[in-house]
């Protein structure tokens, strides 16, 4: 049997009953986080927490038939920080063990796209299609992201922007509003500019969570907090919402 364990964005408060029954319950104990990282604590302070080894996989190790071999014979557990079917990796590794007959459970864990309205107070039926912005390869911007955004503009909705982490260097937002301002310049559809109002939150699930809203040109210098980042692009905003930007987010007319 293989489960997926989802912790949380924060493993110490999020991990539910019926993660720790089954964490209690595997032979062996596995955990990758090169989707996302834990927060307010490590792999050894965790080690402790559920009195068990964990021994950490790397994306290679996961997408190959590593797990699926051991779960034919054995009860293993894969732990992932927020939810682990928000990963396409997972899906594949679900459908794999299905094909195989593999008994395979996944227990869900809190995930970015579930605090997000609750952090910023944004209606959470009014998101469109999430993004990920990648570090320029070459100065190469990807104009789908771009597109993507826009299309979501157009449609008054707002886009969550995921960004890159690459050998362990994760993006800050700063560095994501200076790629789509570069991005603007190249396909030029007056999707983004330095007057487009754009959220910030940082550290999500910890005790050093933060939130700011305002203008590109406003927060492209600033001191948005400790990654990881995850960067928000307001579509139409409802008078609520902007209320609640301006007292959750410190946005500013």
């Amino acid at each position: 049997m293989l489960t997926l364990v989802g912790l949380g964005l924060n493993p110490k408060k999020h991990l539910t009953i019926e993660a720790i029954d089954r964490i209690k319950d595997a032979d062996e104990l596995y955990m990758e986080i090169y989707t996302s990282r834990l927060m307010d604590t490590t792999i050894d302070d965790l080690e402790k927490f559920l009195e068990k080894e964990i021994i950490l996989l790397d994306r290679k190790k996961v997408e190959s038939d590593f797990l699926l071999n051991l779960a034919e014979k054995k009860n293993i557990v894969l732990l992932v920080p927020g939810d682990p079917m928000m990963a396409t990796t997972h899906i594949g590794l679900k459908i794999s063990a299905f094909e195989r007959n593999i008994p395979f459970n996944v227990v869900n864990g809190i995930s970015i796209q579930c605090v997000i309205p609750s952090i910023l107070g944004l209606q959470n039926y009014k998101f469109g299609r999430s993004v990920s912005i990648p570090f320029p390869d070459y100065d190469y911007y990807p104009q789908s992201v771009y597109d993507f955004i826009s299309e979501n503009m157009n449609l008054g909705l707002h886009t969550i922007a995921f960004l890159d982490l690459k050998e362990s260097v994760e993006m800050t937002a700063n560095m994501a509003m200076d790629i789509l301002l570069k991005m603007e310049q190249i396909y030029k559809k007056n999707v983004i500019s330095q007057d487009t109002i754009v959220a910030v939150i940082s550290s999500a699930g910890s005790s050093l969570q933060r939130a700011k809203a305002g203008k590109i040109k406003d927060l492209m210098d600033k001191d948005l907090g400790p990654t990881p980042h995850i960067l928000i692009i307001p579509g139409n905003l409802h008078y609520m919402e902007r209320e609640a930007l301006e007292k959750f987010a410190s946005l500013k007319d």
